[in-house]
């Protein structure tokens, strides 16, 4: 059963802390995530290897209806419609209005739709899509909310559907986990992302029902990738 909407609203800390961050970092996020990837992901072209690797683990079919969920800046949403080849319909949702003024410069499909809106009370009718992706989004947030949005994508996801999902991973070995526990401090998610780590994604995943398929460590152990199914 789905929850009251308002049982479901971001606390108030929460949505002010991320609209006030992305205020600023939407209009770097692009070229950050360049920088970040080109480090962990094998020089140029590491971004885009990356995320087409997100939409192997996908394997969009034609026809398909998809949903991005928490869709940043918008550019795996645009090529999850360019892989659909102007077929199905792909959705992306995101809080941040200063994320979807990037979005609106990009050149986009005809198959894309974006929407403003809380990831937890996306409009849409029950199973509606066949497939979602969540995409460095849930670390942002605290666990309630995870659990949330989370539930929200088993609402939305058609049984048998799939949900991908690349998050944080704390690396085993302890350098490396020191390096980046250091440099996530300055980022004003670090409370939150330390309580994924906690909690564990997998176990988050299966706590909303989905049955985990296939999971992955990438990128030097920095991200985790988890194939998960309605």
């Amino acid at each position: 059963m789905k929850k009251d909407k308002n049982c479901r609203k971001i606390p108030d800390y929460y949505r002010r802390t991320y609209e006030k961050w992305y205020s600023w970092f939407a209009h770097i996020y692009d070229p950050f995530v360049k920088v970040i990837f080109f480090l962990l992901n094998g020089g140029f072209g590491g971004e885009r290897r990356w995320r087409e690797s997100i939409i192997e683990w996908l394997d969009p079919q034609p026809g398909e209806k998809l949903l991005d969920i928490c869709c940043g800046t918008g550019t795996l949403t645009i090529m999850l419609g360019e892989r659909l080849a102007g077929t199905g319909e792909v959705v992306g949702i995101e809080l941040s209005p200063a994320q979807l003024k990037i979005v609106r410069k990009k050149q986009k499909p005809n198959n894309l739709t974006f929407i403003e809106g809380d990831a937890q009370d996306i409009p849409f009718s029950d199973c509606y899509f066949d497939k979602g992706v969540i995409c460095g989004a849930l670390h942002e947030v605290p666990q309630e909310v995870r659990q949330n949005i989370l539930s929200e994508a088993y609402r939305l996801i058609r049984p048998g559907g799939k949900i991908v999902i690349f998050e944080h991973n704390k690396p085993d070995r302890k350098w490396k986990a020191s390096l980046f526990n250091f440099l996530e401090h300055f980022n004003p998610e670090y409370l939150t992302y330390k309580d994924l780590l906690k909690c564990g994604l997998t176990n988050e995943i299966e706590q909303a029902r989905f049955r985990i398929v296939r999971t992955d460590i990438t990128s030097w152990e920095y991200f985790q990738i988890v194939l998960g199914e309605k």
